[in-house]
């Protein structure tokens, strides 16, 4: 790629420093400004970048930066550039020079927290009943430049699929004719209680709890189903989750330890 039609310090040059870029990785962005100082249309792709102060911009980043201007004859634009980073440069400010011709010019750059923790599977998928213990193992990688710490517990509060809608369907079908909305109201009450359930307790075994950014690791989830499932019916809830989200979803097959299946 052609970084620029026409010699940097001489036909153009960088405006006052410092500038500022910021962004997550992988890239950086940020406004620079320009001066073409020469009677000749300009064109420029990049900027050579040096004088790095950081150990992680000086490996993983900050060689050049990028951009798309034209500057017509004796032009002063400001104008949009970019870098690409390491995806794992950890967050923090960091400093370099921009050099254009003899002229250095102070970069600040602002790499900013990213969290991106991908788990496999998000959908946890269990048949079972009441009491009953399932261990499901998990891959999870951490995308992010922050180290995340795997909790070591969880409680998740399984709904009813369609919960709401069924209760008040069976409280209808209870009310008499002639019955004021109040006696309707208090029956739904009833059975929302009736048919709530205690949250499932979820326990993480991880050694080390710690994922450090780049690392993928395998933990193992250990899920112990609650009581009052019901013969038949399917409980989800999603959770949070490190950064991300879990999933979960209870079919009750009916055996013992569950309640029956209801007209």
């Amino acid at each position: 790629m052609q970084k620029h039609t026409a010699p940097p310090g001489q036909a153009w040059r960088l405006g006052a420093g410092p500038f500022i870029l910021s962004g997550v990785p992988p890239m950086c962005s940020g406004d620079l400004e320009l001066i073409n100082a020469s009677d000749e249309k300009v064109k420029v792709r990049a900027i050579g970048a040096t004088g790095h102060k950081g150990e992680a911009l000086a490996v993983r980043g900050l060689q050049e930066v990028r951009l798309a201007a034209r500057l017509a004859p004796r032009d002063r634009a400001r104008v949009r550039a970019h870098f690409f980073v390491d995806p794992y440069t950890p967050p923090g400010k960091y400093t370099a020079e921009l050099a254009c011709g003899e002229q250095r010019e102070q970069v600040v750059v602002h790499v900013l927290e990213k969290l991106d923790v991908r788990v496999a599977p998000e959908r946890l998928q269990f048949r079972g009943v009441a009491g009953q213990v399932f261990s499901q193992p998990l891959v999870i990688t951490n995308r992010g430049n922050v180290t995340h710490t795997v909790p070591e517990l969880a409680l998740v509060h399984l709904e009813e699929r369609d919960w709401f809608g069924r209760s008040l369907v069976y409280a209808l079908r209870q009310t008499e004719e002639g019955e004021s909305h109040q006696a309707y109201l208090d029956r739904l009450l009833r059975e929302i209680r009736a048919t709530d359930i205690r949250p499932a307790r979820v326990t993480f075994h991880a050694n080390p709890r710690e994922i450090r950014p780049g690392e993928t690791r395998e933990v193992h989830a250990e899920i112990t189903l609650p009581e009052k499932l019901i013969k038949g019916r399917t409980y989800v809830r999603a959770i949070p989750f490190m950064s991300t989200d879990l999933y979960f979803e209870v079919e009750c097959n009916g055996t013992p330890g569950s309640n029956k299946r209801r007209p």
